[in-house]
């Protein structure tokens, strides 16, 4: 009995100051899991990284992408910065490059100064409404081509990767 007393006096103890430090562990996902952010990365939820279902994934911020989608034509794809998904997964400060990965293991690389010069998005709506897997959603990888035309002759049309279900933050 006095070694259970001195335990969970412990754990309190922990507790209280993991509280008091400011140190929460990320939510765990209620929904279906569309996300793992893997890696160099500080916030995690999982053995496999950061996982998020669609409400965390968009709770993070939306951004609205008025774009020529090279395969399907004019589109307003609203979704969330990667930047941003970086951040909330506490992504390295010294990181290179991460590899989005989609459900068909196709991989895109997307270096650390682009994500950090152009607005790039994975979009989880099209016109306010949830991408089908037949489309590439539910999670698309999108380029900013309507504002920053440059970044086509970066990331040409064979780089907007579909179905995306991975990030994985790499430092060299």
């Amino acid at each position: 009995m006095r070694r259970l007393t001195v335990l969970i006096l412990g754990v309190c103890a922990l507790l209280a100051l993991t509280v008091e430090a400011g140190i929460a562990a990320p939510a765990n996902p209620t929904g279906k899991v569309v996300l793992t952010v893997t890696g160099a990365i500080s916030e995690k939820n999982s053995d496999k990284g950061l996982e998020m279902d669609m409400a965390m994934l968009e709770k993070i911020g939306l951004q609205l992408c008025e774009v020529r989608d090279p395969w399907l034509g004019s589109k307003k794809y609203t979704g969330v910065l990667v930047s941003a998904i970086l951040e909330t997964a506490g992504a390295s400060e010294d990181y290179d490059e991460v590899i989005v990965i989609a459900k068909d293991g196709k991989k895109v690389t997307l270096t650390a100064d682009d994500i950090n010069k152009y607005p790039i998005i994975l979009a989880t709506q099209d016109g306010g409404k949830a991408i089908g897997t037949g489309v590439g959603g539910p999670i698309k990888l999108v380029f900013p081509y309507g504002t920053h035309p440059e970044v086509e002759k970066v990331h040409d049309k064979n780089d907007w990767n579909w179905y995306v279900i991975t990030l994985e933050v790499k430092v060299k």
